[in-house]
Parts: structure tokens; C-alpha cells; sequence
């Protein structure tokens, strides 16, 4: 820990005291302690609480306000459950997805299987997220995650060793184009998210009736190469016991020019989530600010966030 400042090492120490006594837990009793969490952070703490709401109702118009808390109540609870599933990861290896994980047999997952050019596998913040790029990679090997990097080193190491302990190779963003193109080209698998605002680099395409800038990382890859995109969820059952569905395989439109062919390839994966929301919207994590940059978002005179005039219609 030489020359790491004290706050850095605190957090760290934190976190492993954390991981270490949720694995001790049995997994319900565990599970459900990530799950009352969440729910204290919707309905005590209030953590992007107005935020949740406001993005719920713009998804589905007319939802009745009790009907949008459940769903944003139960969007904390299973983003808590995720969360201690994630500390628990090194433990959740191929027996305990045989144990607890069924595997829907869907044709876009044979294809991802036995497709032999490189495949790119966008998840989403949606169930747990995580676990989707593990268990993606016990369906098919060469498979690696793209992940971000912490400022603290400590953490970011950790958290990393938690990520690849099956395995599966961790593709840094410094390193994104090299690692990618390497995986890619020997016909391997890349895993990364693509549902956040992307600013005023991303591409702008509907994500449930209003335009949302989206990252083109995932598209631009696509096309250049010509490899498909597959999409796969998490969808909890009770408990531990998860489904893992990969849902769609889309290929990148040969007969476009480029930006055309990314702008569609984006749109179409968009669509795959919105239907997957639609039919679990407990399942995504509602807190982030899907539509910043678009400008859904504005403030009023006492400073809290509402929806503008243009997003609120």
C-alpha cells in the first residue's frame, strides 16, 4: 500500500472486510440483506429517488404513482441482491450455475455458441450485469469483459480479481482498441455495457419515446469488423435462481454507409433492452440519467431535478 493515500487504503480495507463477510453468510440470508439495503436506499436515504420516478414514468406514460415506486422500490432491491452477488462472485462458478441458473436455449444463443468470426455481447444495467459477461462466458470460450478503471488502484485491483476469477480476460479502457481488435480477430467474444449517456460523442436514438445519446463503441466495432452483437439478460426468478437469456443476435447492415449502419445497429440493440424492460422494469436500474445529454432533465427554482417541458410531454 506504499504511497497510497489513507482515504484510498480505508476504502479498500472497507471493501474487503465487506466481501469477506458476505461470503460467510449462507446465500438467501445474504441476498436478502442486499435486498432490505436497496430498499433502504430507495425509501430512507432516497438516493436518486425523484430521478427513478421521473425516468419510470417517461418509459411508461400514465403509470399510476404506486405502481412507479414498486417498480423503482424493487429496481434498488435487486441492484442490492446484485450487488452482494458480485461480492460473492469468486464462489458463483460453472457448479453453482448448474445449481442455480437455468439457460433459456434461444436461436440468437446456439448462433453466439457456434458463431466463428468474433461476437460482441452488449449487456445492460439490467438484472445482474455482471454475472450476464460470466456466465456469456461459460457459454462460450475467449470470452473478455471490458471494464473501467477505479482512481483508487487498490479497489480497481480488487474488483478486477473478482471480475476474472473464471477466467475471463479484463480488456481495459486505455487499452480498448488493442484489446478488442486481438480478441476479435481470434474469433473470441468482448462483453461490455452500452445503456449510459454517452454525451455529445454518443449517437442519439429513441430509448423509450425520447432521444437518448448512447455509446457507439459497440456499433462502430460491428460494422468495421462485420461481427454480430448479441444481447443478453439476467432475469431473476426468486432468490439465487436467475435466468440467463441471451435474447437477440444482430448483424450490422451491409448495403448503408457507415454511420448510417452504426446509427442502425445502435437503435436495434436499443430496442432489444426496451423490450426487455418492458417486460421486467424491476429489473433495470432506473437512478441513472438515461437522457442528460438530450436534455430531458431540468431544474426548478428550489433546485431539484424535474423533467423539462419537452420531456415531460
Amino acid at each position: 500500500m506504499k504511497g497510497v493515500p489513507l482515504g484510498h487504503r480505508l476504502q479498500y480495507l472497507a471493501l474487503v472486510f465487506f466481501v469477506r463477510l458476505l461470503n460467510l453468510l449462507p446465500v438467501g440470508t445474504a441476498l436478502t440483506a442486499g435486498a432490505i439495503l436497496g430498499r433502504l436506499c430507495w425509501s430512507v436515504l432516497g438516493l436518486r429517488r425523484e430521478v427513478s420516478r421521473m425516468n419510470i414514468r417517461q418509459a411508461f406514460p400514465g403509470i399510476p404513482s404506486r405502481e412507479a415506486d414498486r417498480i423503482g422500490r424493487d429496481s434498488y432491491r435487486n441492484a442490492g441482491r446484485a450487488m452482494v452477488e458480485f461480492a460473492r462472485q469468486r464462489g458463483m462458478d460453472r457448479s453453482y450455475a448448474r445449481r442455480y441458473v437455468a439457460v433459456e436455449e434461444t436461436p440468437a444463443l446456439q448462433s453466439f455458441r457456434e458463431c466463428r468470426t468474433g461476437v460482441l455481447v452488449i449487456g445492460f444495467h439490467f438484472g445482474n450485469w455482471e454475472y450476464c459477461g460470466i456466465m456469456s462466458g461459460f457459454m462460450r470460450d475467449g470470452t473478455a469483459f471490458l471494464v473501467g478503471k477505479q482512481r483508487n488502484r487498490l479497489v480497481d485491483r480488487y474488483i478486477n480479481g473478482l471480475r476474472g476469477a473464471h477466467g475471463n480476460r479484463l480488456i481495459g479502457r486505455n487499452a480498448t482498441m488493442r484489446g478488442i481488435v486481438e480478441i476479435i480477430g481470434s474469433g473470441g467474444a468482448v462483453c461490455w455495457l452500452s445503456d449510459q449517456d454517452a454525451g455529445g460523442k454518443g449517437l442519439v436514438v429513441p430509448f423509450f419515446g425520447y432521444p437518448a445519446s448512447t455509446p457507439r463503441g459497440a456499433a462502430a466495432f460491428s460494422v468495421k469488423y462485420g461481427i454480430p452483437v448479441c444481447c443478453g439478460f439476467m432475469v431473476r426468478i426468486r432468490g439465487p435462481r436467475q435466468k440467463y437469456v441471451m435474447k437477440a443476435i444482430l448483424y450490422p447492415r451491409t448495403d448503408l454507409p457507415r454511420g448510417e449502419a452504426e446509427l442502425d445497429m445502435t437503435r436495434r440493440y436499443t430496442e432489444v433492452l426496451e423490450e426487455a424492460v418492458r417486460e421486467n422494469p424491476d429489473h433495470y436500474w432506473w437512478p441513472h440519467r438515461r437522457w442528460k445529454t438530450t436534455g430531458f432533465y431540468e431544474r426548478d427554482g428550489r433546485g431539484r431535478e424535474t423533467p423539462s417541458k419537452t420531456g415531460s410531454g
